[in-house]
């Protein structure tokens, strides 16, 4: 489970964030220590009992940059018209360190059931696949920590962030997300700017539509940080102290901005 200080620090965010959503910026979800005991959870459900895996209507996949680490966050949204349950795949590199694994309500993290362990993995080749039983909401979200620097200097001045991510399912919709230092500038058109987190550093955005299963995304966005800026230290573990209840924070907004922009694109296809 979580941290005490990391809850409380969420807390206080989400106070602060939920003023702006309906004024078109962010969401940032709260959660609950008495959660636990008001939700249901898949506690007790057999993940063989509903066989057929259900498709994700949209993948995000976000690179949260910290102070000093980075982790990743995966979240998949199915089409709100599935019946609950269902049974989901949903997959990270072998050997990722999860931070947290639950449903997703686009809301209040208290309302967000944790998948209970023991957790249902598979290895196929370099991927994890974590399968669990969605009763609640119609979204999964994992969150892992990485140990390498995916920031690389190009020139004076340049740096490219990389991502890659391996589709076990065809998706309608994939995107890369990730969060750059504030004031850095990204000169791409296909990249789209969508906001400052709670840290202060911007969002930015890569969209891929209609990608078939089993294809390896490779993301690269490139931008201009204030000096000094560029990377971060190396070799420090996200896995404790500060670096984790940041780590929480920022995947949390992460995971609000997939829900909401899924959510308005299929509106907008519907009208």
């Amino acid at each position: 489970m979580r941290k005490q200080a990391s809850l409380d620090l969420r807390n206080f965010a989400v106070n602060f964030a939920i003023a702006f959503l309906l004024a078109g910026a962010f969401l940032m979800p709260v959660q609950s220590a008495m959660a636990d005991e008001e939700r249901d959870n898949t506690s007790g459900i057999d993940v063989a009992s509903i066989a057929e895996v259900t498709p994700f209507e949209a993948i995000n996949y976000y690179l949260a940059r910290h102070f000093s680490a980075y982790s990743v966050a995966v979240t998949g949204f199915l089409n709100p018209e599935v019946q609950l349950p269902v049974t989901v795949e949903i997959a990270v590199p072998a050997g990722s360190e999860i931070i947290w694994f639950s449903e997703f309500s686009g809301g209040p993290v208290a309302n967000d059931p944790q998948i209970p362990e023991p957790l249902n993995v598979r290895t196929e080749g370099n991927l994890d696949i974590y399968t669990a039983v969605l009763q609640n909401y119609h979204a999964i979200q994992i969150e892992y920590h990485i140990d390498h620097e995916p920031t690389t200097r190009l020139s004076e001045g340049m740096y490219s962030v990389s991502m890659e991510y391996t589709l076990i399912a065809d998706v309608p919709y994939f995107r890369f997300m990730t969060n750059l230092p504030a004031e850095s500038i990204v000169q791409d058109a296909n990249v789209e700017f969508m906001g400052a987190d709670a840290e202060g550093y911007l969002v930015f955005m890569r969209l891929f539509t209609d990608v078939s299963a089993h294809t390896t995304m490779q993301g690269e966005i490139t931008f201009m940080p204030p000096e000094g800026q560029g990377m971060i230290d190396e070799g420090v573990s996200l896995l404790g102290g500060i670096g984790t209840t940041v780590a929480m924070i920022a995947v949390a907004i992460a995971a609000v901005l997939a829900f909401l922009f899924v959510t308005a694109r299929r509106q907008r296809e519907e009208e």
